[in-house]
């Protein structure tokens, strides 16, 4: 995917020899060493150690694959807080099933150590690649930074904040794949913390000022900062600030700003300089909202990129050609680059019959036409059915990446290309769907991190969501919890800028789509009976302690939500003659 076939070709002698070393069937003396075993596995040489455990090269002998096994080395794992890290660190890898993700294999207890296998990367580290090629091209960092920010995203959504983002930690497979690794000092935002507030803990040069402070407010964000840094450093050489000790190196992430990365690359686009400048604001609410919004800016950006690659492509085939006089042939030399009259009157003159095909201007004028038309085809992008089908498959997948990747590649493409086209209304149906997606992720985020809604009707509908996972609540009160945010939006209507009135609008078909799903299974429940009279009777006990509008809304929001259902018109009815104060007896039903 990088070409960076050095790394590859690399990674791919080394598994070899691992290969032909661990192949020996259980004969350690072909292996050259003492056979050891942690599981299913033949543990091989040390491959790497840090602070959570040391990594070995290993083999499943049954199935031929190699593994990276960690191990908690004696000492460590007697100390109750590591062993609590090393098993939150197989609890996170155990839930992070994604493709940009190191897998975990499995893991146990040998000779009372506790071990577990993961998935071997054979290609090095981004660190191998900075080492070898000093920095990428914008185009390599982009499609390295869009695969860490899938992984991120995958993360983040499973609560899951990595901490200690480097080049060091992104593997690459021999396929140019990028994998997120080392989740040892990686927050769990769903467990209890194993490191105190007040404690700092990360890599320096990559530190957020908020992880620099041991700040309780660790979000995703404290990651994003880690990956401009990241960024920056692929396209420069070397990361924001290059202090001499830690504690400069930290109050240099506290209280300057770093150069722009244009200053130091110049063929960095200004798109991206400026999306890595926001990543690395001091403020963690000034930094993207989330892996996802990086991931699609970074793909705007790179479309960006090849576009204007494409159109450099068409100017100088245009240029190639001279456009001399009909009729008359043009030379240009590839030495000194002219060719004058003088050189060509001091030729033998060719003779009219013998002049090749591919010197007539007919054949080049063909050529041009023909180059001309790829070029525009190539311009041109999928057609209408190319891009519902593209969307169609993509929609088949849950990952908000990839349906992320949907919306920008086949739907609002197909939607600004074909206005009048057979699948419009489909593909305005799967842009609410992914709209809707991604507006519940960020209200997730919200609910995790136990803030409130930045308006009225964002508000209401983080209310919704956490009523309905609240034990013992009417099934009624979520209804109405939801009618409130379809409330809200009607009366706000077209207000406000277009940003949060289209927030607006997708709450509004959240909560027209959840409201109808939870009215349905309410409506096939046995007990419907038993749900409506405990609701009227929580009202009438609101009335008596004096809370008049409260018991309104109720019986009013009861109405409007079942008009449509003929069976529940004498409860209806009922409602409305409790809304307006008068003593009204609960039918039977």
């Amino acid at each position: 995917m990088f070409g960076w076939r050095g790394v590859v070709y690399l990674g791919k002698s080394c598994e070899n020899i691992a290969v032909r070393r661990f192949s020996v069937g259980g004969d350690s003396a072909r292996c050259g060493m003492s056979e050891r075993k942690f599981g299913p596995f033949v543990v091989g040489e040390q491959i790497g150690v840090g602070g959570m455990g040391v990594v070995y090269r290993a083999l499943h002998p049954e199935t031929g694959r190699t593994a990276a096994l960690k191990i908690l080395p004696p000492g460590l794992d007697t100390d109750p807080k590591m062993q609590q890290r090393f098993e939150r660190e197989i609890g996170i890898l155990k839930r992070l099933q994604h493709p940009n993700i190191v897998r975990y294999y499995g893991g146990g207890y040998q000779g009372g150590q506790r071990w577990y296998a993961m998935e071997f990367i054979d290609g090095g580290s981004l660190q191998d690649v900075l080492k070898r090629r000093g920095r990428l091209t914008p185009l390599q960092v982009i499609q390295a930074g869009r695969q860490l920010c899938a992984a991120l995203e995958h993360a983040h959504n499973a609560g899951i904040i990595h901490r200690d983002l480097k080049p060091a930690n992104l593997l690459l497979t021999s396929q140019g794949r990028l994998k997120l690794g080392d989740f040892g000092i990686a927050r769990d935002t769903e467990s209890t913390a194993l490191t105190g507030a007040g404690r700092t803990v990360g890599t320096y040069a990559y530190m957020a000022p908020e992880q620099i402070h041991g700040s309780e407010h660790i979000d995703r964000r404290t990651d994003l900062y880690a990956a401009g840094c990241l960024l920056y450093e692929l396209l420069c050489g070397e990361t924001p600030f290059t202090e001499n000790n830690p504690a400069a190196m930290l109050m240099a992430h506290v209280d300057s700003i770093p150069r722009s990365v244009r200053e130091r690359c110049s063929d960095c686009p200004a798109a991206l300089d400026r999306l890595i400048a926001r990543l690395l604001e001091k403020k963690p609410e000034d930094r993207p909202w989330d892996a996802l919004a990086v991931h699609t800016e970074l793909g705007e950006i790179q479309q960006q990129l090849k576009q204007g690659a494409a159109g450099a492509e068409a100017d100088s085939v245009g240029e190639s050609v001279p456009a001399g006089r009909a009729g008359q042939r043009t030379t240009v030399s590839g030495g000194a680059g002219t060719a004058t009259k003088e050189a060509v009157r001091g030729r033998k003159k060719k003779k009219r019959g013998r002049t090749v095909f591919y010197e007539q201007v007919w054949f080049l004028s063909l050529c041009l036409l023909l180059l001309t038309g790829l070029v525009v085809w190539l311009l041109r992008g999928p057609g209408e059915e190319d891009l519902y089908r593209g969307a169609a498959a993509a929609l088949q997948q849950s990952d908000p990446v990839v349906l992320d990747d949907a919306r920008r590649k086949f739907v609002l493409p197909y939607l600004q290309r074909y206005p009048e086209g057979q699948h419009v209304p489909q593909m305005r149906q799967w842009l609410d769907e992914i709209d809707v997606g991604q507006l519940l992720l960020q209200a997730e985020r919200r609910l995790r991190g136990n803030r409130d809604g930045r308006n009225a009707v964002e508000t209401a509908g983080l209310a919704a969501l956490r009523s309905e996972r609240q034990d013992g609540m009417n099934p009624l009160e979520v209804l109405e919890q939801y009618q409130v945010v379809l409330e809200l939006t009607e009366a706000a209507g077209g207000q406000s800028g277009d940003a949060e009135a289209e927030q607006r609008r997708l709450w509004r078909l959240q909560a027209e789509r959840r409201q109808a799903e939870l009215r349905a299974q309410l409506l096939q429940r046995e007990d419907l009976g038993v749900v409506v009279s405990e609701r009227f009777a929580a009202a009438e006990k609101l009335r008596q302690a004096g809370s008049e509008a409260a018991v309104r809304l109720i019986y009013q929001r009861f109405a409007v939500m079942f008009s449509a259902e003929s069976r529940l018109e004498a409860l209806r009815d009922c409602a409305r003659e409790r809304a307006e104060g008068r003593v009204a007896e609960l039918p039977p039903f």
